[in-house]
């Protein structure tokens, strides 16, 4: 393949799922421990990250783990490394599957980039079709967001109340605070980011991350 191409590809695909190896302790702590003969959705799967790490960490004897995505080269790539056992192409906030299918649903990064109304009627196909546990992450945006021209845009903000008010525990991660890259204050800003956590964990209201769990 020229050179030309492989940089074109490489430059829609971006990152695919933001901080995995920070965020996925926190993902892995809320995996649940038996997912034998399971079926898994990860909604917005991007690159296939989280499912990757729950390949290597958990037993999937018998389970089925599918990627859903909009994104045609994330789901090309995922299929070239066989990330995960089905594909789908879907845009949300529809979720494609039967009620009451999924016994872990993975929604990580992914409902900040819907419109408000769409992310919450996402939440509702969620109750649908999840009769195990749904886990979702998104930034903890309380005081406001500035743009970020290496990220896909945000186009809602999501609170700790939001979650609970459809039945979800949330807990946080890091520190809430604004952090560019070229901030002169980056490497400080980054290490609050990572001894806030204990406190964030317990108060998510000011975490840069809520982690979200619903039991079903």
């Amino acid at each position: 393949m020229p050179k030309g191409k492989i940089k074109k590809v490489n430059s829609k695909l971006k990152w695919g799922g933001t901080h995995p190896f920070f965020l996925h302790s926190f993902v892995s702590n809320f995996t649940p421990p038996n997912l034998e003969n399971k079926v898994i959705l990860d909604v917005g799967c991007g690159k296939g990250i989280n499912a990757y790490l729950i390949r290597v960490t958990r037993d999937l004897s018998g389970s089925t783990l599918v990627g859903l995505d909009i994104n045609k080269d994330y789901l090309d790539f995922c299929k070239k490394f066989n990330i995960y056992d089905n594909l789908v192409k879907q845009n949300l906030p529809k979720l494609p599957f039967k009620d009451k299918s999924i016994d872990f649903l993975l929604c990580t990064e992914v409902i900040e980039h819907l419109k408000k109304k769409d992310g919450e009627k996402l939440l509702k196909e969620i109750d649908r079709v999840c009769r195990g546990r749904a886990l979702i992450t998104t930034p903890n945006v309380v005081f406001g967001t500035i743009p970020n021209k290496y990220e896909d845009s945000h186009n809602s903000d999501w609170r700790s109340p939001d979650f609970r008010g459809f039945g979800y525990k949330v807990y946080g991660i890091g520190f809430k605070t604004t952090v560019l890259h070229n901030d002169p204050l980056l490497k400080i800003k980054q290490a609050l980011y990572f001894f806030a956590t204990p406190f964030a964990y317990f108060i998510p209201q000011i975490s840069g991350i809520l982690v979200c769990v619903k039991d079903y």
